[in-house]
C-alpha cells in the first residue's frame, strides 16, 4: 500500500511559481497568529496527458518558526518502477529571505520507501537538512513522470494544525477530457476560487489562517478545504482500468489484482484438511485455519507487484512463511477456500484514527487489507498480519469504519465491528488490608475485554522488569509500590485478559489532626482532563466508549474506627454514567464499588463545556474520602 501513501504525500510536496522575497517580515500579521509555520506559496500542477501518462510538478515554500512547524516542510518524493523523478531540489533561506543553502538532485539520497521491507519496488528521494536556527524558510520542488495514473494528488491547503497558508493553488490539465471523479469539502466556506471543466480543474486559496486542534474534534475534512480527484480511466503498472462505481471497482480489483493468486500446494491443502476433518462447525474450522496461518507465517512489508497493490501469491507466502497485509490476507483466504469457506478480501483505512472509506469517492483508498468471513450468525473480521490477535478481534486498528469488500459481483461497502461500552470493559477487584502504619497490601486482579483487551494483552510479551515499570507508571501516586506474584491469563477464545498480582504500598493516607483521611478509590486516576473552551468551533466525538468497574475490599486497621463516609454517588447524562458507593461492615471492612461508563457518540460544540464539567465532576468524586479516628 506504500504507493498510495507516496501519491498522497505528493499533495504536500506541491508546485510553487516564482516569488522573489521570502523575508519573514512580508508575512501578513494575521497569518502569524497561533502559527508554528506558514506555507508561503504552494502549487501542484498535474498534466494528465493520457490514460498511461501524467506529469506532476510540485513546489512548496514554508517558513518555519519552531520545531513544531517542521511537519509542514516537504523534502522528499516517492516513485516506483512505473515513474521517474525528472528533477528535484531545495533551497534554504534565512529570516531575511537570503539564500543560505541550495540542494541539487545529486544531493538527495535515494532510499527504499520503507525500511522494514524485505524487498520493495518503491523508492523515495529525500534530503536531510540540518537546522541552524529559527525562523528559516525551506523551498522544495520536483518533477515526476508516471505511467501509472490510478490516483492524483489531493489538494489540501491546510494539512497541519497550527500552520497558516498564504497562497495555495492546484491545477489539473486534462486535454483528452478523460472523465474525472471529484470530491470537494468546504470550498465555499473558505472563499476558494475554482474553475472546473472537462479539460481543466483549478483551485486557489489565499490567506488561510492557522487552525488549532480542538480536543476530540472530528476529521479535518469536515472543517477545512479539501479536494480529492481521480480518473475513471487509468493505468496501474501496465494494467488498464475503467471505474465509475464501486461495482466496477471491485470487479477491476478482483480481475486485475487478485485473480489466479490463490493456488496452494497440494501438501498444504492436505495438512489443513487433516486439521479440520473432524470439525463440523464452519466457524470453528475458520478459527483453526486462522491459528494455523498465525503459527506458520510472520508479517513483513513487501511492496512489489502492481504498484504495491497486488498481493504475493498464496503459494509464495506458503513457501516463504511471510508476507505483507495483502499477501497474508490472500493466503488466509486461499486456506479457507480450500475447505469450502467463503471469505472476502477487504480494503480499509487502518490506524487508531483511521477514517471511513469515502463512499462518494470511487477510487483507490485505504492503506491496509483484512479478511471478512460471513457466517450465518455473524460476520467475522480477521487481522492476518498479527501472530497474537485472537480470532475475530481487530482492535482499534480497523474497528468501526466503512470498508470495501471485493466480491465476485464487485465492490461492496460494509462496516467493521463496533465495540460498545459494554464490550470495552476493565474490571479491577482487590482484597486489601491496611496496617497500623497505613500501608496497604493484598491481591489484585484486572480483567479486560473488548478494545481494552487490545491495550493490555501485549503485557505478557514484556520482560518482568518492564512489566513492573509499566504498573508503577500507571500507579505512580502510590508510595513505594512493590509488586510480586505477577501472572497473566490470556483467554483468546473469550477475548479476555486477566492480570493477577500482589501489591504493597506505604502510607496510603492523609492526616487532619488526629483524623485519618482515606480515599477508597485506590487505583483509578483520571488523567485526560479537558479544559473549558470559550470559543469552541467544532463538534466533538467520543469515538470509543468504555466501562470501568472497581470492586475493592479494604480491611481497616484494628486500632481505628470509622467516623464518616460519603453518601452514594450517582451521575448520568448523555456522556455516560458514574456510580460510587462505600459500605462499612461490622468487621471493620470497607467495600468500595465504582463504575464509570463513557458513551461513544458525536455531540454539538455547545455541549463541549458540559462534557468538561462532567469529567471534572467525576474527578472530584474520585477524590471523595472517608474519615478514620483512633478507637
Amino acid at each position: 500500500m506504500v504507493r498510495l501513501f507516496l501519491l498522497l504525500s505528493v499533495c504536500y510536496t506541491t508546485l510553487l511559481t516564482a516569488q522573489n522575497d521570502y523575508s519573514v517580515a512580508n508575512i501578513p500579521e494575521d497569518l502569524l497568529d497561533n502559527a508554528n509555520a506558514v506555507i508561503r506559496y504552494e502549487s501542484m500542477f498535474v498534466e494528465f496527458d493520457a490514460i498511461n501518462s501524467m506529469t506532476l510538478k510540485g513546489k512548496k515554500v514554508v517558513t518555519v518558526f519552531n520545531k513544531k512547524g517542521l511537519g509542514a516542510v516537504s523534502h522528499s518524493v516517492g516513485y516506483d518502477e512505473s515513474s521517474s523523478v525528472k528533477d528535484i531540489g531545495a533551497i534554504v533561506y534565512d529570516s531575511q529571505g537570503k539564500e543560505i543553502k541550495k540542494y541539487k538532485k545529486r544531493d538527495f539520497t535515494d532510499l527504499s520507501a520503507t525500511g522494514s521491507s524485505l524487498y520493495t519496488d518503491n523508492r523515495v528521494m529525500t534530503i536531510d537538512h540540518t537546522i541552524a536556527s529559527y525562523p528559516f524558510t525551506f523551498e522544495f520542488f520536483f518533477e515526476l513522470d508516471s505511467s501509472s495514473t490510478v490516483l492524483f494528488p489531493a489538494w489540501d491547503p491546510s494539512p497541519i494544525y497550527r500552520v497558516s497558508t498564504q497562497y495555495s493553488v492546484y491545477t489539473l490539465e486534462n486535454p483528452r477530457r478523460i472523465p474525472i471523479t471529484v470530491r470537494k469539502f468546504n470550498l465555499d466556506e473558505f472563499g476558494v476560487r475554482m474553475e472546473e471543466s472537462p479539460a481543466r480543474h483549478f483551485y486557489e486559496i489565499r490567506n488561510l489562517k492557522a487552525i488549532d486542534r480542538e480536543h476530540l474534534s472530528p476529521d479535518y475534512t469536515e472543517f477545512t478545504p479539501v479536494v480529492k480527484l481521480a480518473p475513471t480511466q487509468f493505468e496501474l503498472a501496465g494494467k488498464r482500468g475503467n471505474v465509475t462505481n464501486w461495482r466496477d471497482f471491485g470487479i477491476w480489483q478482483k480481475s486485475t489484482l487478485l485473480s489466479g493468486r490463490d493456488k496452494l500446494p497440494k501438501e498444504t491443502i492436505r495438512k489443513v484438511t487433516e486439521l479440520v476433518q473432524h470439525i463440523e462447525d464452519p466457524k470453528e474450522k475458520a478459527r483453526i485455519i486462522y491459528n494455523y496461518m498465525q503459527e506458520k507465517t510472520r508479517y513483513i512489508s513487501v511492496q512489489v507487484g502492481i504498484g504495491g497493490w497486488q498481493p504475493s501469491t498464496a503459494s509464495e507466502v506458503d513457501r516463504l512463511g511471510y508476507g505483507d497485509c495483502k499477501g497474508l490476507t490472500n493466503y488466509t483466504q486461499a486456506l479457507l477456500k480450500s475447505q469450502g469457506i467463503e471469505s472476502l478480501y477487504t480494503i480499509v483505512d487502518a490506524g487508531e484514527d483511521g477514517k471511513d472509506i469515502d463512499e462518494e469517492f470511487v477510487a483507490l483508498q485505504g492503506n491496509h487489507v483484512i479478511l471478512t468471513v460471513p457466517f450465518e450468525d455473524e460476520t467475522v473480521f480477521l487481522e492476518c498480519t498479527s501472530q497474537q490477535l485472537p480470532f475475530n478481534f481487530i482492535g482499534t486498528h480497523t474497528d468501526d469504519r466503512n470498508v470495501i469488500l471485493i466480491t465476485d459481483e464487485g465492490g461492496v461497502l460494509t462496516r467493521t465491528h463496533v465495540y460498545s461500552p459494554d464490550d470495552n470493559i476493565k474490571h479491577l477487584t482487590a482484597e486489601l488490608k491496611m496496617d497500623a502504619s497505613f500501608g496497604i497490601a493484598g491481591d489484585l486482579q484486572i480483567e479486560s475485554g473488548g478494545l481494552v483487551y487490545g491495550e493490555r494483552f501485549s503485557l505478557e510479551q514484556q520482560s518482568s522488569d518492564d512489566i513492573k515499570l509499566i504498573y508503577k507508571s500507571i500507579w505512580g501516586h502510590l508510595n513505594d509500590l512493590k509488586l510480586s506474584d505477577i501472572n497473566f491469563n490470556n483467554d483468546k477464545r473469550e477475548v479476555r485478559f486477566r492480570e493477577n498480582m500482589r501489591i504493597e504500598t506505604d502510607n496510603y493516607v492523609s492526616k487532619a489532626g488526629s483524623r485519618i483521611l482515606v480515599n477508597p478509590n485506590i487505583f483509578k486516576r483520571i488523567e485526560d482532563i479537558p479544559t473549558i473552551e470559550t470559543d469552541r468551533t467544532q463538534p466533538f466525538e467520543i469515538r470509543r466508549g468504555s466501562t470501568q468497574r472497581d470492586t475493592i475490599r479494604l480491611q481497616l486497621p484494628e486500632n481505628y474506627k470509622l467516623e464518616s463516609l460519603f453518601d452514594p454517588i450517582e451521575i448520568s447524562n448523555e456522556f455516560g454514567s458514574y456510580k460510587a458507593t462505600v459500605v462499612h461492615s461490622e468487621d471493620n471492612q470497607l467495600l468500595y464499588v465504582r463504575e464509570l461508563r463513557l458513551n461513544s457518540g458525536r455531540f454539538p460544540k455547545d455541549r463541549y463545556n458540559d462534557y468538561v464539567k462532567f469529567i471534572k465532576t467525576l474527578l472530584r468524586n474520585d477524590r471523595s474520602k472517608i474519615v478514620l479516628v483512633p478507637g
